[in-house]
């Protein structure tokens, strides 16, 4: 699959997941990918836990139940580090952003499906329970948990709408 054919097959992953293991080398592979994205002024201010089985991810299910923790059989949890600034400069939108597609695209490229999950932990008490579950530092904030396996069943890809109708060439016209 070439790259192209990646980033067009790769879509959210909103459905049940099948209970088999990814194997440990394919999740250091897809957090690698993340890190090795683009990051403001390379201060690296993305900071990754893998939850390397299903006994590791079932914890999420407590503060957080959604169809992609519930069974998922791995996940990566993004942080960012707060305290990464640089001339009062702030990238962390960006770089949890950019390492968040990275590791979503190397999710595709091999062979499994995976979803940017965040709006669950937007709350402050489930954000500060899960940072509380995986020993976070104190300045380093929750920004999504990217659930990862193969599907179980059908794969629904929501349609993106056409080009024409979301780019123009010099000016909106």
């Amino acid at each position: 699959m070439n790259f192209f054919e990646i980033i067009e097959k790769r879509y959210s992953h909103k459905g049940r997941f099948l209970s088999t293991p990814v194997p440990r080398e394919k999740l250091v592979q897809i957090a690698s990918a993340g890190l090795s994205a683009p990051t403001g002024m390379n201060l690296q201010c993305v900071k990754l836990v893998i939850l390397p089985d299903r006994q590791a991810v079932q914890p999420l299910c407590d503060i957080a139940p959604t169809e992609g923790t519930l069974t998922a059989p791995a996940a990566i949890v993004v942080f960012t580090d707060k305290t990464t600034q640089n001339w009062k400069m702030d990238f962390q939108i960006e770089d949890y952003s950019a390492a968040t597609e990275n590791m979503l695209l190397a999710a595709t490229a091999l062979g499994y499906v995976a979803l940017w999950l965040d709006s669950p932990y937007f709350p402050a008490d489930k954000q500060k329970a899960l940072c509380d579950l995986l020993n976070a530092p104190a300045n380093y904030q929750l920004r999504t948990v990217i659930p990862i396996g193969l599907p179980d069943g059908e794969c629904l890809k929501r349609e993106k709408m056409p080009f024409d109708e979301r780019v123009w060439f010099g000016e909106f016209s």
